[in-house]
């Protein structure tokens, strides 16, 4: 049954509508015999593969046509979709003809059962070759500016190692606490650099995980210490802690916390206190960083852990936007939750927490 809805778009949608439609989207329809494996086929769908409308294409030959290194995973989602009712066949492969440019072609489909058994697919494709070299020149981008960052960062890394050599035995603690500082901090930036571009180069956009057991509270101290050295406005105040190990990605965590307390002072130009406490509830650990600053509309928290959201609130707002989405990201692979409670005005508390997965307590 239709909704009314449903209904009048029905009753509006002409034959010229469906044209029009079919022309500007270049959409291709198809359908196998799963008998006879006799295909047809509308003429867009041959234009997709860069023959003509009036040109024959059989199943034998849309195989011949497709580039050999995707044919396995092509053939390998028919079969799903035949052997498993209800399982949708969809493939991306590049078309190769005579001395015509390559193509890339996304096709999909489903096949129809009767009586328990396929006996037909039928299907659409489209012609997606500007998607994939807007995707090539990206990634070819990616890699440019992956080298162009992590040339000069490995020299500046060279250099602390050399100057940390040569200010070894030194009598000045401060300068060696700075150095070793600045060393750790860069890295964390290396592989904070190579998180950031594994999500743009991954197909599935997570971000690398490095198992260890840590101690949690060590970790707040440190980056919390860290973030200090560079601080010169706010006081960062940790609250008294349980002595807690936990496994997970050390260097990860490490990210969200240094993302959190660098955005607690840039959000909270007027005030001069941030607070950072670790709490356990349940059987999960709760991590909270406080700023008394300018607070978040709550029109904006729904999106403030989206791909390079900012919120516009009149504060200084340099950055990617990114950092947000990656805490978020990070998080989620410890199978937490992360969130935020805020005012306009008022200030904001964000926090996470993170199931205890191993916990020891001193």
């Amino acid at each position: 049954m239709f909704s009314k809805y449903e209904k009048d778009d029905l009753e509006l949608i002409t034959d010229q509508h469906i044209r029009i439609a079919l022309d500007n989207t270049r959409v291709g329809f198809w359908e196998l015999d799963l008998f006879t494996y006799e295909m047809r086929c509308t003429g867009t769908c041959k234009e997709n593969v860069g023959l003509t409308t009036d040109s024959h294409l059989d199943y034998p030959t849309l195989l011949s046509l497709i580039h050999p290194d995707d044919l396995p995973q092509m053939n390998a989602s028919v079969k799903n979709a035949i052997e498993n009712e209800g399982q949708k066949y969809q493939s991306e492969y590049r078309i190769v003809y005579a001395n015509s440019p390559i193509r890339w072609v996304k096709a999909d489909g489903i096949a129809l059962f009767e009586n328990g058994k396929a006996v037909k697919m039928i299907g659409t494709t489209i012609d997606i070759t500007d998607r994939k070299l807007i995707e090539l020149q990206k990634d070819e981008l990616i890699s440019i500016v992956n080298h162009e960052v992590n040339t000069p960062l490995t020299s500046i890394r060279g250099y602390l190692q050399l100057l940390a050599r040569l200010t070894a035995g030194s009598a000045n603690e401060k300068v060696n606490q700075v150095i070793e500082r600045t060393s750790r901090s860069a890295e964390r930036l290396k592989n904070i650099i190579n998180d950031y571009l594994s999500i743009t180069q991954k197909t599935d956009g997570r971000l690398k995980h490095r198992n260890q057991v840590f101690r949690l509270d060590e970790l707040i101290w440190e980056i919390a210490d860290n973030v200090q050295t560079i601080s010169f406005t706010h006081k960062i105040q940790v609250g008294a802690m349980p002595c807690v190990w936990i496994e997970g990605d050390r260097q990860g965590i490490g990210q969200v916390l240094s993302n959190l307390l660098t955005n607690a002072i840039k959000y909270s130009p007027n005030r001069n206190t941030v607070d950072v406490n670790l709490t356990i509830y349940g059987v999960m650990l709760k991590v909270a960083v406080r700023d008394y600053g300018i607070g978040i509309a709550q029109k904006d928290i729904k999106n403030l852990f989206k791909k390079s959201f900012r919120v516009d609130n009149g504060a200084d707002s340099e950055g990617s936007g990114m950092g947000l989405y990656i805490s978020e990201e990070i998080v989620h692979r410890h199978h937490g939750q992360i969130g935020v409670d805020s005012r306009e005005g008022m200030g904001s508390i964000f926090h996470f927490s993170l199931p205890f997965v191993k916990l020891l307590h001193s």
